[in-house]
């Protein structure tokens, strides 16, 4: 262990060996607002498929010997600087920030200014992204790194969307805007108005491999971005994060089919009361049909039933988000620089 002068005593780990750590596990089940970015699990198969060029340093916060925070970095040289980030990158984890209770971010950001004022490990600049505005950490960090003399700057750089879930259908289609409950009915039935045999279907394990693969070229077919978005490199993640959250209990592929052609598809987790929609496609020649919104809306009705509490669509300012009533919820990046490096 390393004193600071904050509460918290900090242990530096470097090692592939700390995602097992039976800490980590034990901090997400004590906090209430654990997300599925912040599990071991996603951050080990993050760190395996793209850590090949960065350092990992895995940051332990400990209170009298019992770990308050965890807090996972790599860093990588990006255009001469030495830039750390937090295990998870920018594109493929919508949520980053430290693992810790609500009551612990201050001290958990007066711990972590503290650590990059005195470490031996060389950085140029703290690129922290993705942090979700309530959680709160950004102006925690922010107030102690202006306490301790560090530049920084800090944006809005995005927003995902939530969705409260309320305890039945009816009340959810109450809750929508008079033009959007209408919109949604009209689209739904027609739906089964002119394709009768149209279902939705929830892949297996026994699915698992024809699913991934339906899916992969559907994201692929995309138009503009998400279409070139599913690179190689991308579509192997997907396909072992799927393996792995299959056996875990927490992996969700749903389709809608007409007779047996996919028209759209979804690639998503559900874990605790949060159904979390991570990815999605359709075909273009069914656009007319909005197979996209109508599986998706068949998504947050299933939710309902099953009594989760959230529907998270993520990051992205995608319209058909706000039409099914979530919330903007804003993302910060911080940025802190090193002042031997300015």
């Amino acid at each position: 262990m390393t004193p600071t002068t904050t509460t918290l005593q900090i242990n530096l780990d470097c090692d592939e060996g700390c995602f097992e750590m039976p800490e980590w596990q034990q901090l997400l089940a004590r906090d209430p607002d654990r997300h599925v970015f912040a599990t071991p699990r996603w951050n080990k198969l993050w760190w395996e498929e793209f850590g090949g060029d960065k350092d990992l340093f895995l940051i332990t916060m400990s209170r009298r010997d019992e770990v308050a925070a965890v807090v996972p970095l790599y860093r990588k040289t990006q255009e001469g600087r030495k830039l750390l980030r937090f295990v998870g990158g920018i594109e493929l984890t919508d949520y980053l920030g430290p693992i810790c209770s609500l009551e612990d971010r201050d001290d958990v950001a007066e711990a972590l200014v503290a650590w990059l004022s005195t470490t031996d490990v060389e950085w140029d600049e703290l690129d922290a992204h993705n942090m979700p505005v309530p959680f709160g950490f950004a102006e925690f960090l922010v107030e102690r790194a202006d306490r301790a003399g560090l530049e920084f700057k800090m944006d809005q750089e995005e927003t995902a969307a939530v969705l409260p879930l309320p305890s039945d259908w009816d009340g959810y289609l109450e809750s929508l805007e008079a033009k959007e409950r209408r919109e949604l009915k009209r689209k739904r039935k027609r739906l089964g108005r002119e394709h009768p045999d149209a279902r939705f279907r929830t892949a297996t394990a026994d699915t698992l491999d024809a699913d991934l693969k339906t899916f992969v070229e559907m994201h692929r077919g995309a138009e503009g971005h998400k279409g070139h978005f599913m690179k190689p490199e991308i579509a192997t993640f997907f396909e072992r994060v799927a393996r792995s959250f299959v056996d875990a209990g927490w992996l969700r592929i749903d389709f809608l089919e007409v007779g047996d052609i996919a028209v759209a598809s979804t690639f998503s987790f559900q874990v605790d009361n949060t159904f979390y929609l991570y990815n999605s496609a359709y075909e273009p020649d069914a656009a007319r049909l909005s197979p996209g919104l109508v599986l998706v809306s068949e998504l947050v009705r299933t939710s309902i039933e099953q009594g989760l509490k959230y529907f998270d669509f993520l990051r992205g300012p995608e319209r058909y988000k706000y039409q099914l009533g979530a919330q903007a919820l804003p993302l910060h990046n911080v940025r802190l620089l090193n002042p031997a490096s300015v």
